[in-house]
């Protein structure tokens, strides 16, 4: 494993990770799942990592949707909302892991989504479930 070395040069990990692996959404169940599987790991290392004195930073970052040409391929006619530049996005995760912060959330909408998440999960709930419903209905009342 890297620990060793990274341990030795107080190195970082970076992790990409997605909205849908703090706040579930509809037609994701899989991928969700495995975002879902970075956040507990990576969190349960950073407490091993910090409970042995081990100077590795772990930054998670949380990204929205990002205009990449698998992700639009995915999503095409099934979420209303809009895509985020994808060198932003590489731009916002090269900062966050030379900054060393816990997480870094991009774009600006995500870390609302995940706050109001355990705050208000009818209202969140609701967003996810209007921002796919709007997509089903542009799809069905364009005209064939």
């Amino acid at each position: 494993m890297a620990l060793p070395h990274l341990t030795e040069s107080n190195g970082s990990i970076v992790v990409l990770s997605s909205l849908t692996g703090k706040v579930a959404t509809p037609f994701t169940t899989s991928y969700s799942a495995t975002k879902f599987a970075l956040d507990g790991f990576f969190w349960s290392l950073r407490h091993e990592l910090a409970m042995k004195n081990i100077p590795v930073s772990i930054t998670l970052c949380i990204l929205g949707l990002i205009d990449t040409q698998s992700a639009m391929e995915k999503i095409k006619d099934k979420i209303s909302m809009p895509a985020y530049p994808a060198q932003d996005a590489a731009l916002a995760v090269v900062s966050a892991g030379a900054s060393r912060v816990w997480e870094m959330y991009y774009p600006w909408y995500v870390r609302p989504i995940c706050f109001i998440r355990d705050w208000f999960p009818q209202s969140r709930d609701w967003m996810i479930q209007k921002s796919y419903q709007q997509a089903s209905d542009e799809k069905q009342s364009v005209p064939k």
